[in-house]
């Protein structure tokens, strides 16, 4: 199945309502972690939504969102473009060449309500993002972590800690950022995690610009 992984689905939030989902799948992950004040329209959203190239990706098991994530390209030597460079953009053009096409992973949540997503939601959510590094011919990757996740997305996705600790704006948790050379890390993540790996069919079903993911699902939408 297209854009499946473990039994998941995949689908890019292109409609206000699709937008909502994961801005609430985000609100309960964030106050779950003590990183958000109690806000009453339950909901997490910023500029970058509406960027043109934010993609918001959810993951579905079943007929029920369970996880989101977001991811972002950037071609701009500014590098304004990209989320972290809120809080590390003198990081993103320090240590990444100023010509490179940079892919951003952020909004990375899983619903804290569905019991036993946890573990298992991650990965879709990677694929989905590793996804998005061939479809737009990354060269880096890079994300902003707590410092508990350090370990694994170094383990898994080979990212390096590019900076110091800091407090993300928007949010009351510290993060460091982390990077990766896509051209060297990818074949390897891919070598040893074979489920992470997608077809550029697959790629272009859920990132072109007409979208045939799992055609008969009851989230799928004509010119998607």
């Amino acid at each position: 199945m297209i854009g499946t992984c473990d039994g998941f689905t995949l689908s890019v939030a292109r409609t206000p309502a699709e937008l909502d989902l994961a801005a609430g799948i985000r609100y309960r992950a964030y106050r779950a972690t003590g990183a958000l004040p109690e806000c009453a329209s339950a909901r997490f959203l910023d500029a970058f939504d509406q960027a043109p190239d934010a993609r918001t990706v959810l993951v579905w098991h079943g007929d029920r969102p369970v996880a989101a994530t977001r991811t972002l390209v950037s071609r701009d030597t500014a590098r304004t473009d990209l989320t972290a460079a809120l809080a590390f953009g003198d990081v993103i053009r320090e240590v990444i060449p100023p010509q490179a096409v940079v892919i951003e992973a952020n909004r990375f949540v899983v619903d804290p309500e569905v019991a036993g997503m946890n573990r298992r939601a991650i990965w879709p959510m990677i694929r989905a993002n590793l996804m998005r590094c061939a479809f737009e011919e990354g060269d880096y990757f890079v994300a902003a972590l707590r410092p508990a996740h350090l370990a694994f997305y170094a383990r898994v996705l080979r990212l390096s800690v590019a900076s110091e600790e800091r407090v993300y704006p928007g949010l009351r948790t510290g993060m460091h950022l982390m990077t990766a050379d896509l051209h060297t890390q990818v074949p390897l993540i891919m070598a040893e995690f074979t489920a992470l790996q997608a077809t550029h069919a697959e790629q272009s079903a859920l990132f072109g610009e007409v979208s045939c993911v799992h055609p008969d699902h009851p989230h799928a939408r004509p010119g998607l």
